[in-house]
């Protein structure tokens, strides 16, 4: 659990963040990013004959899941671990 509580170096997890793009293209055959998500949003809630948002978004809907685990994720992280976090950065010298 002390892993999780204390910061990653950047070149550890800049890497792993940018190797994700190309994995789910290699492995699952899907685009990923924020910028899809919000076109999937889009698709869903605003019913209009522009061609751009005219397709299955339901068959994306997996894009839009991980988008909100993203937001969830984020928001637990920073209620549960705060404490731990401040108290690291008040302990450097």
């Amino acid at each position: 659990m002390s892993i999780l509580t204390q910061p990653w170096p950047w070149y550890f997890t800049g890497p792993l963040i940018g190797l994700m793009v190309p994995l789910l293209l290699l492995f699952g055959n899907k685009a990923f990013g924020i910028s899809s998500s919000l076109r999937h949003m889009c698709a869903m809630c605003i019913p209009t004959n522009v061609t751009y948002f005219k397709y299955d978004w339901k068959a994306e809907s997996w894009n839009l899941v991980y988008a909100l685990g993203m937001i969830i994720g984020g928001c637990i992280a920073g209620y549960v671990f705060k404490n731990q976090i401040i108290l690291h950065y008040q302990n450097q010298p």
